[in-house]
């Protein structure tokens, strides 16, 4: 099953992957892995902040109390004069038990900002569910949809996020793999592929003297 442990790693690695830069900060009681993205759309600086932590349970109380911290942390790390020349976009998740009203809220439609959008993500691992806000706007649908595009790959399902610790064990597994057996193989097992060479080939050099040849009894001698 996988844990929340887990899924923030996924977090992590997607937010590296996809040229954000990661740092761990402490957003009220909660460590979280915080990535920080800037992009150019439509002549305008997007700055992303996606941040994740992990909390045992979660209700719209912790998520709202949460992701009003991560905000102001985000605020402080704007690049250039928000609503002018920038915008920005806080996507902030937690990863725990979820309770309805934090589903709930996590999931309704945001609200218009000036300059700005705050996206919240909850996810519960153990129910299988990532609840948040994908839908559109009738306004900037070019930054709506950036910023949609964001979250789902920065937040995946749960059993997307647990198909890639799968892989990464067995990437991990197959690295560590003791060598296999070489051409003699177990006792019994018929060799494949090419012999190895136990030396240098000779050096090649002026051929000498052959051997005489002695025709089979009966048989004449060749060239006669």
């Amino acid at each position: 099953m996988l844990t929340p442990e887990q899924y923030l790693q996924v977090v992590a690695e997607r937010v590296v992957r996809s040229g954000g830069r990661l740092n761990t900060v402490q957003i009220g009681p909660v460590t979280s892995a915080v990535g920080l993205f800037t992009e150019s759309i439509m002549l305008s600086t997007m700055n992303y902040c996606v941040v994740a932590g992990a909390y045992p349970n979660i209700d719209a109380a912790t998520l709202q109390q949460f992701t009003g911290m991560a905000t102001q942390h985000a605020r402080a790390n704007v690049q250039g004069t928000i609503g002018w020349t920038a915008a920005s976009v806080v996507i902030c998740g937690l990863v725990g038990h979820v309770h309805p009203d934090a589903a709930q809220l996590a999931s309704a439609k945001t609200s218009n900002q000036f300059g700005g959008e705050t996206r919240m993500v909850a996810v519960d691992p153990h129910a299988g569910m990532t609840y948040a806000f994908t839908g559109g706007k009738l306004w900037g649908a070019a930054m709506h949809g950036a910023i949609r595009a964001k979250l789902t790959f920065c937040f995946p399902q749960p059993g997307e996020a647990f198909q890639q610790i799968q892989w990464q064990q067995q990437q991990a597994y197959g690295q560590q793999q003791p060598p296999q057996p070489g051409p003699g193989g177990f006792p019994g097992q018929i060799p494949s592929g090419p012999m190895p060479q136990t030396g240098p080939p000779p050096a090649a050099g002026p051929a000498g003297p052959q051997p005489p040849h002695y025709p089979p009894p009966g048989q004449p001698p060749y060239g006669r």
